[in-house]
């Protein structure tokens, strides 16, 4: 999947830098006006930032796509093989997938909020 998104990324950021090279060559050419020069420097300017931001904003996009579909298959993957429990390491999280009956979220909130109020 990491590899079908960026070809598709690559694609368009491929259009986007030839669009740039041919505003670049038009703006090195002696054969225009300020005026011309002046707009053509705009736009340039403007591409350039569109496509950085095309840039992190697909990046994030197919990073959160890859990592969702990843965790549906670990999910699957720890029923079909009865885990409880798998650690990884990508993605800032250190959980993969937990059961259900692992999670002691609940008892947790209720131990900190109860030493919050000095209860014991």
């Amino acid at each position: 999947m990491t590899k079908e998104m960026k070809k598709i990324g690559e694609k368009e950021i491929g259009a986007r830098k030839l669009f740039l090279d041919s505003l670049y060559t038009k703006l090195q050419s002696g054969a225009i006006s300020e005026s011309e020069k002046k707009d053509l420097m705009q736009t340039f300017i403007q591409g350039k930032e569109e496509l950085q931001s095309f840039n992190q904003n697909f990046a994030a996009e197919q990073t959160s796509k890859i990592w969702s579909r990843i965790h549906g298959y670990v999910n699957d993957f720890s029923k079909e093989q009865n885990y409880k429990l798998i650690i990884g390491s990508q993605d800032g999280q250190s959980v993969l997938y937990a059961d259900q009956d692992l999670d002691v979220t609940e008892e947790l909130l209720q131990y900190i909020n109860k030493k919050y109020e000095g209860v014991k």
